[in-house]
């Protein structure tokens, strides 16, 4: 689509030029007007015009003036010129300058419009040859100035399996894009795992994180070379290709400058981060060198802060013995919580000396704990979220699994939170106070059981056997005796009459009230009353 102005100082000659030629036909899809030079310069300067229409003689400057300011700002604008003057002069000065037509007034609207399809057609061939031009020079920029971009990104895609590994492929990619790439060189990968930030991260900050691990990588891993592809596959997993005459290549030198790295990364950006280094392998190997980095990372889930090197022998985590979580579910049910801890943490401990611990023996240990942590509530009749919340959320979950460090600090976090919620249930002397002091304080409304539960954190049914365990009377009990306590004391003490009493102690029905009182007190409310002011002594 394309843009057109019209300058020229008579008003009737721009809404004639305006309505006379179908526009949409020539693919102009907006029209400016402007009635002197000033107006057109500022138009110019806000929107890319195609095609001028204008007049020659205005009173703030003429046409030509504008058309040579035009043609020092806009190479692709083409101009038509309109006047009421025939004079050869201008015509011979608008067509040095570059005009696209000289044309008089009153013009017939179908040869203008002849000449601006010309001006069109025009334009559309200026516009191919400069981003032609354009794209040939933005391309050599970007290759010059974004050439570690474009490797890493066909890195990114070789090991990502967007870019066929075949060597054929490979030659050809690498040829196209003119990376500076040996076909018959080898690389080494080295896979670095962020295990964990100290801290939650924004997005903001993951960014920032992502430069700073770069920034660290350039100074420590790379140390000068010219090639530093630094590959981000995920938001915790880097790739570092190091070519073969990288200095690193050297296994004690690699080991020390992966070790220099990682304490780095603890010091500075304060996370816990492992490396593991691959085999070598050419351009169109790297992509299964890759593979096996990731399955390395998923096998060896109980180092953390280290280098872990392809090829290591390894013990096999079959011979891991999963513990019987039933021992640790007595330790719970007869309250040995300092022994359950301290047990707990010695086997998650263990776990670190074997070789190779895989995924499948922390998925296994965290489905164990939580069932044997699901009957010890079921005993207890609490509800897990009440005691885990976020802990057993998915998210957290999966984030347990993803290391043996990850694994000990969840097993501490969910044990130290039942153990602390087991303390807290069990003070009963401290649980009783609080259920027989939120029924006092609640003693004019209707109260039920499942709302002291909730007070006290308890399953209504625990709580009913304790409660009758501790008092020797149901809850429902108690609050009736308790209701009827203050009820006597407000007959025999106060002038308020029975409704009102009735209200106070949570009964809206005075009917009702009645009935209970005389089936509690063995007489009813205005018959204690009456006894309870009787002077001593006195028979009835």
């Amino acid at each position: 689509m394309y843009q057109l102005l019209i300058v020229d100082d008579e008003i009737h000659a721009v809404r004639a030029v305006q309505g006379g030629v179908n526009w949409e036909e020539l693919s102009i899809s907006r029209i400016h007007v402007a009635h002197n030079i000033k107006q057109a310069k500022d138009i110019f300067s806000e929107h890319p015009i195609d095609i001028m229409i204008c007049d020659i003689e205005m009173p703030q400057g003429t046409g030509i003036e504008l058309l040579s300011w035009v043609r020092e700002k806009q190479v692709l604008t083409e101009s038509i010129f309109l006047t009421c003057h025939s004079s050869f002069d201008y015509a011979k000065e608008a067509l040095q300058l570059g005009s696209l037509d000289y044309m008089l007034k009153p013009v017939k609207f179908h040869e203008l419009q002849n000449v601006v399809r010309k001006g069109v057609e025009k334009v559309s061939e200026k516009r191919e040859q400069h981003m032609s031009k354009a794209e040939g020079q933005y391309y050599s920029m970007l290759w010059q100035t974004h050439r570690p971009v474009l490797m890493e990104r066909f890195w990114h895609d070789v090991m990502d399996r967007r870019q066929s590994s075949h060597p054929d492929r490979i030659r050809d990619a690498l040829h196209n894009q003119s990376l500076p790439i040996k076909e018959t060189e080898a690389f080494l990968p080295v896979l670095v795992y962020v295990q964990r930030w100290a801290e939650k991260l924004s997005q903001r900050d993951e960014k920032l994180m992502e430069y700073a691990l770069r920034n660290a990588a350039d100074e420590i891993i790379w140390r000068g070379c010219e090639s530093r592809p630094f590959v981000r596959m995920s938001g915790d997993l880097y790739v570092a290709i190091l070519p073969d005459d990288h200095p690193g290549r050297d296994r004690e030198r690699l080991q020390g400058m992966l070790a220099d790295y990682i304490a780095a990364c603890n010091r500075y950006f304060r996370c816990d981060i492992s490396c593991y280094v691959g085999e070598p392998g050419l351009p169109h190997e790297i992509a299964t060198r890759y593979d096996s980095l990731i399955r390395m990372r998923d096998n060896v889930l109980n180092r953390s802060n280290d280098v872990v090197f392809g090829g290591e022998e390894l013990a096999s985590s079959e011979s891991v013995d999963v513990i019987r979580m039933n021992v640790w579910l007595k330790m719970l049910e007869q309250g040995a919580y300092d022994a359950i801890l301290s047990e707990s943490e010695h086997y998650l401990q263990s776990l670190q000396e074997v070789g190779c611990l895989k995924a499948e023996v922390l998925q296994q240990f965290l489905q164990n704990f939580l069932q044997m942590l699901y009957h010890f509530y079921q005993f207890k009749e609490w509800q897990a979220y009440q005691v885990l919340g976020e802990e057993v959320s998915p998210e957290r979950m999966s984030q347990a699994v993803r290391s043996l460090t990850d694994l000990r600090i969840w097993a501490r976090t969910a044990l130290t939170r039942t153990i602390g919620y087991a303390r807290q249930t069990e003070d009963n002397s401290t649980v009783m106070d609080k259920v027989k002091s939120f029924i006092s304080q609640h003693v004019s409304q209707s109260i039920s059981r499942e709302d002291i539960a909730r007070h006290v954190h308890l399953h209504p049914d625990y709580l009913s056997r304790l409660f009758k365990k501790e008092t020797g009377q149901s809850i429902v009990e108690y609050i009736l005796d308790e209701k009827m306590a203050i009820a006597k004391e407000l007959l025999s003490g106060t002038e308020l009459s029975v409704s009102d009493v009735a209200s106070s102690v949570g009964y809206s029905n005075f009917s009702y009230f009645s009935k209970v009182f005389k089936s509690a007190v063995q007489m009813n409310p205005n018959e204690y009353r009456k006894a309870a002011r009787r002077p001593p002594g006195r028979k009835l």
